[in-house]
């Protein structure tokens, strides 16, 4: 017999359930989306893209962990299991806007891979 993730017992699993994957979508297709594009920038040499993009990804983790240093000062050991998806999935949205502000700000463009 397989794990149970939730109890039969708990009343509230379905809703919940509903609200991850609801909540979860919209995130699972824009990773699956992205995947034809790259970052590109016209004005420099392709040699360079590398490590401007490992320079942004740098930077994105930084501010991600002093605005979750800001935010949390709570306890997570007393968060629900709901709540820290949420804040997980809440800081991959931050993270990602970190990033491609950084890249922009450098002269990069998302391209279609053909």
């Amino acid at each position: 017999m397989g794990a149970k993730i939730f109890s039969a017992n708990d009343k509230k699993s379905p809703i919940i359930k509903i609200i991850i994957l609801l909540y979860s979508l919209p995130l699972i297709l824009m990773a699956c989306s992205n995947k034809n594009f790259e970052w590109q920038n016209p004005k420099k040499l392709e040699d360079y893209w590398p490590a401007d993009i490992s320079k942004c990804k740098i930077i994105a983790t930084t501010q991600l962990n002093r605005q979750l240093d800001i935010e949390n000062d709570a306890n997570f050991d007393i968060k629900n299991e709901l709540k820290t998806l949420f804040e997980k999935l809440d800081a991959e949205k931050k993270y990602n806007s970190y990033y491609t502000d950084c890249l922009k700000e450098k002269g990069y463009q998302r391209n279609l891979v053909k």
